[in-house]
């Protein structure tokens, strides 16, 4: 028997292991509704501060280019951009990881 011959029965092997582990459905413990509570209150209240962050930014970028000071406007609108991708990222990773 070759080496290859080895590693291809070794693979063969552990996929066919791999379908034999059960992967059981995520069940929230008993008594812990209240935490799904506060992680959709803290996503929502991110969204809200990311929203006030871009119509402040909007504003704060209006001001500048009145002023002359257009080349430091463009990072006060996309921080808070960037922010919004990290929440709503975040919130749908923990949704693919928790099977909802």
């Amino acid at each position: 028997m070759s080496v290859i011959d080895m590693i291809q029965t070794t693979a063969h092997t552990a996929v066919n292991l791999a379908g034999l582990i059960p992967n059981p459905e995520p069940v929230q413990p008993p008594g812990t509704e209240g935490v799904t509570t506060i992680l959709a209150w803290l996503k929502w209240i991110g969204y809200v501060v990311v929203g006030g962050a871009i119509i402040i930014g909007g504003i704060l970028i209006a001001v500048s280019f009145r002023r002359g000071e257009g080349h430091d406007a463009l990072p006060k609108v996309l921080w808070p951009m960037a922010g919004a991708i990290v929440i709503g990222g975040g919130a749908a990773l923990i949704g693919v990881l928790a099977g909802a």
